[in-house]
């Protein structure tokens, strides 16, 4: 079977006769389901024809057939509510007929959890406001099912906390489901509107300019001359920005170099004028390697620096401040002797770094 094939078939199965595209959409999602469910139930006939109570299971699974297959036809007819409340009914039958003999054989009330499956399904096969009804019908159930427990077992097993969890996760799980079919709701509500407004423009513009076919036909052209010169533009312009950022980037890299010397050492060269933008460059570019590696010093090499000013020397104690928040020790290396003049004349206290006269020294 080829894939046109097999589209062309899996579109006939999934259409649905109704004018509404909302219960299009839940009816195709119905009758995938259904299909799923019917063919986890074949597979489980196997397994089942080997054991001695096939005869009580095989009626089961003969009515989960009918029932799912049942709702797929109703789907496809237009009729997806009821359908939808035909399979979620079965599955919330399911669960709950299990519960006594779980109960019996695990002495815990688990069973339940499996109604969170019935309200998925509602979720995506009943209208917004109906996923509620799920909830309220699965808490009722869920308390029947337990009411309906001989009296032993319900004194024997803890019945309350895994009820109030399992009710907890119930609403949960409804808010998510009713608040995902709405917001699906909307967003489709809006294609139609779209939709509805651009067909009616489209008309609207067919019938005002159609004794004006040639006009359009050349102004058209004309647009879309535009649009295409418009759009080489924009790539153009795309481009160019692309490349400028990154130059920028490669500029940016080179001017604040982190070079890891060691498993544990990096060091920075700073060369030239240090401004505050420079300064943000070079406190990130080391946050960055120091938080990315493993680092644990880090050498600011000011050899090449030609002013050390006040301006310099705050940059370089927020970048030591910074470093050792981080983990690092930094180690200030380059200081020559007129700087250190300049230095203590301006008031600067450096005293929280460590200070060496060279590159060399600070590798020793």
């Amino acid at each position: 079977m080829n894939r046109l094939t097999f589209t062309a078939l899996y579109t006939q199965l999934t259409t649905v006769y109704s004018p509404d595209s909302e219960v299009q959409r839940r009816g195709r999602n119905l009758v995938v389901i259904a299909c799923a469910l019917s063919m986890v139930i074949l597979t489980y006939l196997p397994i089942v024809l080997g054991r001695p109570d096939t005869w009580q299971i095989l009626p089961i699974l003969a009515v989960a057939i009918f029932v799912t297959l049942g709702s797929a036809l109703l789907a496809r007819q237009g009729y997806v509510t009821l359908a939808g409340w035909l399979l979620i009914g079965m599955v919330i039958g399911a669960v709950l007929t299990a519960t006594g003999t779980s109960v019996a054989i695990n002495r815990q009330l688990t069973t339940p959890f499996y109604l969170v499956i019935a309200l998925l399904l509602a979720g995506v096969l009943l209208p917004t406001k109906q996923i509620w009804l799920v909830l309220l019908l699965c808490l009722s159930g869920m308390a029947l099912a337990v009411g309906n427990l001989p009296a032993d077992l319900r004194t024997s097993v803890e019945i309350t906390p895994n009820a109030l969890s399992i009710a907890i996760l119930l609403v949960i799980a409804t808010a998510v489901a009713s608040l995902s079919a709405h917001s699906i709701n909307q967003a489709l509500g809006a294609a139609q509107t779209a939709r509805r407004e651009a067909e009616a423009a489209n008309q609207a513009l067919a019938a005002s300019n159609s004794s004006l076919e040639a006009r359009v036909a050349e102004r058209t052209a004309a647009l879309e001359r535009l649009a295409a010169e418009q759009q080489a533009a924009a790539l153009e312009l795309q481009t160019s920005l692309q490349a400028q950022r990154d130059l920028n980037r490669v500029i940016a890299e080179l001017s604040v170099p982190v070079m890891p010397i060691r498993d544990d050492t990096l060091v920075v060269p700073l060369v030239g004028n240090i401004d505050s933008a420079r300064a943000e460059q070079v406190l990130a570019s080391v946050l960055r390697r120091v938080e990315g590696g493993a680092a644990r010093r880090v050498i600011l090499d000011v050899t090449g620096v030609a002013i050390v000013d006040t301006q310099v020397a705050q940059v370089l104690l927020r970048v030591a401040t910074a470093t050792r928040l981080m983990g690092a020790n930094v180690t200030l290396a380059g200081i020559r002797p007129e700087v250190a003049q300049a230095l203590i004349g301006l008031g600067v206290d450096l005293h929280d770094l460590h200070t060496v006269a060279s590159l060399q020294d600070a590798l020793r």
